[in-house]
């Protein structure tokens, strides 16, 4: 039992590593279950035992997406810092995940090709998840981007007259600009310039004195 059990969570492995790879190349609307299976080398009734659709198969793609973002939050937290450090910090991880973690980049096209509402509880729209579903890429990352800058305004790391949407400009501005350049193929050294000047520029008129006396702006020693 516990052989055919370790066998059933290699394919799933194998499933799940095959579909981020298919959905990062080619997209989600593109990639089907025949490639999906094909690539993974397993046949497709071994993949409808264990997904019932390409949508079940997507919400593993990103459950995998949210435990990288998980992880690296964790890291940098060991390291140290303020609520802001960790939030510009986070945006340099964000840049290299783009480049090199395949279901982050998948994750990436999922949210972008689904249309709201598409599918089995997977998201309804605006990375907001149904009953039934997890967020999407832009959730996950925009609301865990938020919900530190809350927190750096509670520790005073904000500027008292900043409002909250405003705080988010920058943020989700870095997101769709690190998303845009990795697309576009720019190095990954010019990324890093481009979101250094973005910081720059905006953390003196987000951040309080002291949060702004706190706040490295070049990208982290730890990765």
């Amino acid at each position: 039992m516990a052989g055919k059990q370790k066998r059933s969570e290699r394919t799933v492995e194998r499933l799940v590593t095959a579909a981020a790879e298919r959905f990062a190349q080619h997209g989600y609307v593109r990639a089907t279950l025949a490639d999906i299976s094909g690539h993974a080398g397993v046949t497709k009734g071994a993949l409808f035992f264990h997904f019932s659709t390409k949508e079940e198969v997507a919400m593993a793609v990103q459950e995998r997406g949210r435990e990288v973002m998980e992880r690296a939050v964790i890291h940098l937290q060991a390291a140290g810092g303020t609520y802001l450090q960790l939030v510009v910090d986070l945006t340099f991880v964000l840049g290299r995940l783009l480049r090199e973690d395949v279901f982050v980049r998948a994750s990436v096209r999922i949210a972008r090709e689904r249309e709201p509402g598409d599918g089995d509880g997977l998201v309804t729209g605006r990375g907001v998840p149904d009953d039934e579903g997890t967020p999407d890429f832009y959730g996950q990352w925009l609301g865990r981007l938020g919900g530190l800058l809350d927190e750096a305004r509670r520790a005073g790391e904000l500027g008292g007259s900043v409002a909250q949407s405003s705080a988010r400009t920058p943020v989700a501005a870095a997101v769709s600009g690190l998303e845009t350049l990795t697309w576009l193929g720019v190095p990954a050294d010019e990324c890093e310039t481009w979101l250094a000047d973005l910081w720059e520029l905006t953390l003196p008129a987000l951040a309080s004195e002291h949060g702004l006396r706190a706040v490295r702006t070049t990208a982290p020693s730890v990765r």
